[in-house]
């Protein structure tokens, strides 16, 4: 214990040493664009390496790169004005053998690396030979689709001086890259976890180098998440609907884990005492161990892992087979199997009805949701159209959302009465997270024409609510029904915890980055089933540490 506390303070006196606005002399690159990150300008897309992108779409996009992500995408509008992250000189414009269509640049540093800059609006105003400085002006961002309304980012890559290798550019950008990880990519989590060597590439700092041509790095024989997860509708959120009272006094925060242990920490569905971590030695199938964060210790094993798919409350859990989807009640093994078409279901918050989703073939194919009573019974398409996802919000209510180009549109759907009620429809709409219970939506705004209603936006699920803006931007996780804690993204090197009610408005601040440091990696923290304790895994270790109240 002494040791332990002996760490804990130099690690603080270490941190708070560090100026809040220093360069990292072994990184000598900067960031390709002029302003800063936000709701605004532009965010993380993609980071580089082993992420889940890369492993889910590995031999569509990235077959010749290792099937890794051998560069880092930035979300912006197209027309951001991009600069050079480091002196050099111009050595291609618009060589598409490198492929990121529909321009690209190439510039040779000084450093000893090549950047290329791909997915341009338009062809560069420059020419090769030309010299160019640290942060001067040399494109535009673009869209690899065209339209400005697909997928519009900067693709930055950073090669060896031959072109073969690719380099990880958080390791030579000095740039805050766990705090850009806090709003995260749209769609997935950060990075896939190889299930036989549990703690590798998990961080945007420990990637792998890339050499074109080379053999696959992620065709792992078991992983996390599954494949069957991506492809299930998201579960209900649980946790309390009313969790105690936030008093104002500081919160504590202490480390709970194994050093260097474990990303994808979650807790348990009903126990707020109890997490579950996924670890295991290199060359060893990793195992999902529970860990009581009251006595900080192991209880035992829960299971191997991959976790399954469970209900919400972990009392149901569903497995694919072949076009079957087999339902198992796990207090006395009853099983139902269900002809989803090869489609995974989510079970709803009271484990009484299935929802699924099935997508026809082609390139835009249209996506038909079904509904069914748990044990597969009374089955029904109640959509189907282009652009489909739906979730539970509670036992007989469904989030159904369509994208149309650049705009959302939320509905709400009653299995019970068949009704639908139009929340409303946004452009650029991205994060959409449910509240316990399902009653109030967040969700943020990229890129608006005001660029004062770019923002974090909260909704109650109900017909004529209207979509409030918070006055922070950040990552946030769910507390219960009504507030969340939140992460604010800004220039500081340490993360702030904070409490924000969306009724009543008030917001506290949890921790004080002076006297607790720490920083939450990948964005990878979740919220217990009372709402009363945070875990995170702190990137200044990379262990779980807990903070309550």
């Amino acid at each position: 214990m002494r040791r332990l506390a002996l760490a804990s303070i130099l690690l603080l006196i270490s941190v708070l040493s560090l100026p809040a606005a220093a360069q990292d002399a072994s990184k000598p690159f900067a960031l390709p664009v002029a302003g800063p990150p936000g709701p605004n300008t532009w965010l993380l897309g993609q980071a580089y390496g082993n992420t889940a992108g890369a492993y889910l779409r590995g031999d569509e996009w990235y077959r010749a790169g290792q099937r890794l992500h051998f560069g880092i995408d930035l979300s912006m509008r197209c027309g951001t004005t991009l600069v050079a992250i480091g002196d050099g000189e111009v050595v291609a414009v618009d060589d598409l053998t490198f492929g990121s269509a529909p321009h690209n640049l190439l510039i040779r540093h000084d450093a000893g690396y090549v950047s290329l800059y791909g997915h341009l609006l338009e062809r560069p105003a420059l020419a090769v030979g030309q010299r160019v400085t640290r942060e001067q002006a040399v494109g535009l961002s673009g869209d690899p689709d065209l339209t400005c309304e697909s997928r519009p980012h900067l693709h930055l890559e950073i090669r060896s001086l031959n072109y073969r290798t690719a380099y990880n550019p958080a390791a030579l950008i000095d740039a805050p890259w766990d705090t850009l990880a806090l709003i995260g990519p749209f769609s997935y989590p950060l990075f896939q976890q190889d299930l036989d060597n549990a703690r590798r590439w998990l961080t945007q700092t420990d990637q792998p180098e890339v050499a074109f041509g080379g053999a696959a790095l992620n065709n792992y024989a078991a992983t996390f998440p599954t494949v069957e997860m991506y492809f299930s509708p998201a579960n209900a959120p649980v946790g309390t609907l009313d969790a105690p009272a936030i008093d104002g006094a500081p919160w504590a925060l202490r480390r709970v884990a194994f050093d260097g242990c474990c990303a994808n920490a979650r807790w348990s569905p009903t126990n707020p005492d109890l997490l579950y971590l996924i670890d295991g030695a290199p060359g060893q199938r990793a195992a999902v161990y529970e860990w009581d964060v009251v006595f900080g210790a192991p209880t035992g094993l829960a299971t191997t892992a991959p976790p399954p798919l469970t209900s919400p409350d972990g009392t149901y859990t569903v497995t694919p087979s072949g076009s079957l989807a087999v339902v198992r009640r796990l207090s006395d093994g009853t099983e139902y199997q269900i002809d989803t078409g090869g489609a995974i279901p989510a079970i709803s918050p009271d484990n009484t009805r299935l929802l699924w989703q099935r997508s026809e073939s082609g390139d835009d194919p249209a996506t038909t949701i079904w509904v069914s009573d748990i044990d597969g019974t009374d089955a029904a398409p109640i959509a189907n159209t282009q652009g489909l996802n739906a979730r539970w919000l509670d036992g007989e209510r469904l989030l159904v959302w369509q994208r149309v180009d650049i705009t959302t549109t939320l509905y709400v759907y009653n299995t019970a009465r068949g009704d639908t009620v139009t929340l409303g429809a946004w452009d650029w709409l991205r994060g959409l997270t449910v509240a316990p219970g399902g009653g109030r939506l967040l969700f943020y705004l990229f890129n608006q024409p005001d660029p004062a209603a770019s923002g974090v936006y909260t909704l109650e699920t109900r017909a004529g609510a209207s979509a409030q803006q918070l006055p922070w931007f950040g990552g946030w996780r769910w507390r219960d029904a009504d507030s969340v804690f939140y992460v604010p993204q800004n220039d500081q090197p340490i993360h702030q915890l904070r409490y924000y009610d969306l009724v009543s408005g008030e917001d506290s601040a949890l921790t004080d980055p002076a006297t607790q440091p720490f920083v939450i990696a990948e964005g990878d923290w979740s919220v217990s089933a009372d709402g009363m304790r945070v875990a995170l895994w702190n990137a200044l270790d990379h262990t779980v540490w807990v903070a309550e109240g």
